[in-house]
């Protein structure tokens, strides 16, 4: 991320300087169409009186505004939890700030406590200026994958079903910030070993996969599913626990309502566990959406994690913050969940077509979130069901 600056995508020398003025997350179509007064201000998001639109369009717009704010010259964005202030006390957060976007403007986050006090300079009408100092990360990670072979993968040379070429995605989650990389990998490795040194294997394959990008706009997995498009008929769904350090509250199954009446048996044998609802929901936020954008189901194991609002992305989030026995517990439903679903007699699910994807996702309110970024492949099918 650069600052513009004199026409060139550069940073000077000890960093940029720039008048603050605000803008409002509120009104931010308008603030996208007058943003040519923002040249050389480091830009203050403030919210102000009520919105008229949902807090998804609003976050899409948002991305829109950065890409408007760099274009005529902006110093800088103050607001990087897509305009809203951080939670907590003394704490920054970042997040993503769009699918499949490239900004070239640096969006910076500050305390609440420090925000509200510049927020207040600018509505007195006081002139502030603030001087700030960024760096350029560039993130080339390819991810990775690992398999737990299906016992059935000699079926392959013959007229059989292909057993082992059925697979059950687990994702794990490679992200900038070491602490959270730390925590996501060790319940990724503790699923993987559950499996593995229990010497069972499933009767189809269960393929385990780091996703890179997932905070810069779910990049990975969505490059997955671009490149193993033609695999997709092989695959019956995936399986994601990405909803901070608590317990897993309810199963999410990405929109297939097909499927609730076989999965809440086995939702129902883990209850010497937790007692776990299951539901058809569909989760936008993680790296289940591009399977249930493909007609497969994107389960997603949420969790029950008040907490996490303050610790996400930010200084707290250490592995002081993880649970022990919570990490264990959730390991081991999600290793249940995979096995389960992986070694079923009958198969688990098939995609659904296009025009049954679109009319679900808009029956899910997906919609106008997926038009708004740009994100949207189905044109007007499922119109007919739209919400």
């Amino acid at each position: 991320m650069w600052t513009r600056w004199g026409g060139r995508d550069r940073q000077p020398a000890g960093g940029a300087e720039g008048e603050v003025v605000a803008a409002n997350l509120f009104d931010i179509e308008e603030e996208v169409k007058n943003a040519s007064r923002l040249s050389g201000k480091i830009v203050l998001v403030v919210m102000h009186g009520e919105s008229k639109k949902s807090g998804d369009v609003l976050f899409a717009i948002f991305g829109d505004f950065l890409k408007a704010a760099g274009k005529a010259g902006a110093v800088a964005v103050i607001g990087g939890q897509g305009g809203a202030k951080a939670s907590g006390m003394n704490l920054t957060h970042t997040g993503i700030l769009g699918f499949d976007a490239d900004f070239t403007i640096p969006v910076l986050s500050m305390t609440a406590e420090d925000q509200g006090q510049l927020e207040r300079y600018v509505e007195s009408g006081r002139k502030s200026a603030s001087a700030l100092q960024c760096a350029k990360y560039i993130f080339k990670w390819a991810g990775g994958i690992g398999e737990c072979g299906g016992r059935n993968s000699r079926a392959r040379k013959t007229r059989s079903r292909c057993w082992s070429s059925e697979r059950t995605w687990i994702p794990g989650i490679f992200r900038r910030e070491p602490r959270t990389t730390a925590r996501a990998r060790r319940a990724y490795w503790a699923r993987r070993e559950a499996i593995v040194r229990s010497g069972m294997r499933p009767r189809r394959t269960i393929r385990f996969v780091l996703f890179t990008g997932e905070e810069e706009g779910l990049d990975g997995s969505f490059a997955y599913m671009k490149q193993h498009q033609s695999e997709m008929a092989n695959h019956l769904g995936d399986l994601v626990l990405d909803e901070g350090q608590g317990p897993v509250k309810e199963f999410m199954l990405g929109g297939r309502d097909d499927l609730v009446a076989s999965f809440r048996p086995f939702a129902q044998s883990l209850s010497s566990i937790r007692n776990i609802p299951v539901n058809d929901k569909v989760e936008s936020g993680t790296d289940t959406l591009p399977f249930s954008m493909a007609g497969l189901p994107g389960v997603n194991m949420n969790q029950d994690s008040p907490d996490y609002k303050y610790t996400h992305h930010s200084a707290a989030d250490a592995l002081e913050a993880v649970k022990p026995e919570v990490l264990a517990q959730n390991a081991t439903l999600m290793a249940l969940t995979a096995y389960w679903i992986a070694d079923r007699p009958e198969r688990f699910a098939s995609p659904w077509p296009p025009e049954k994807t679109a009319k679900m996702l808009r029956a899910q309110h997906q919609y106008e979130m997926l038009k708004a970024f740009h994100l949207w492949p189905f044109g007007d099918l499922g119109a007919e069901g739209k919400e």
